[in-house]
């Protein structure tokens, strides 16, 4: 009788570390991803808009949130007025056409939100956009 196996049939592809390598760069990709995601606080409740266009994140976009206590945040740092204005004009100074989201909690002060676009036009940011979520129109 004849062996079922013989050592001819060893010297084959061996399939399970090429799943491995597989399973690894399809990990390491998918980490690799979710890296990259735009500004956000959590806590922060957007006004509602009916109009406007939703824009993508850029290398050239500095994101500040404004809390409903009138905290500014960038980067998931906590800023005072002054450190606000010295980030931005350190921004700008690196990059000339920087652009600013503002994320204002719609139950802040009204006066935090000027406060905050009163320092862009110092340090020279002329395009600031503001932050909304997008309203069904029905209500």
């Amino acid at each position: 009788m004849k062996a079922l196996c013989s050592e001819d049939d060893s010297q084959g592809v061996r399939i399970a570390p090429l799943i491995d390598i597989v399973f690894l760069l399809l990990i390491f990709f998918l980490v690799a991803t979710t890296f990259y995601e735009a500004e956000k606080d959590i806590t922060i409740r957007l006004a509602a808009a009916t109009e406007g266009q939703e824009r993508v994140q850029a290398p050239d976009l500095v994101t500040v949130n404004i809390s409903e206590a009138g905290a500014m945040i960038v980067n998931q740092r906590l800023y005072t007025l002054d450190q606000l204005e010295a980030l931005l004009r350190d921004v700008r100074s690196r990059n000339p056409n920087v652009a600013a989201i503002l994320r204002c909690d719609r139950r802040a002060r009204h006066s935090e939100f000027v406060k905050v676009l009163n320092v862009c036009e110092r340090t020279g940011i002329s395009q600031v956009s503001v932050a909304t979520f997008q309203a069904d129109e029905s209500r």
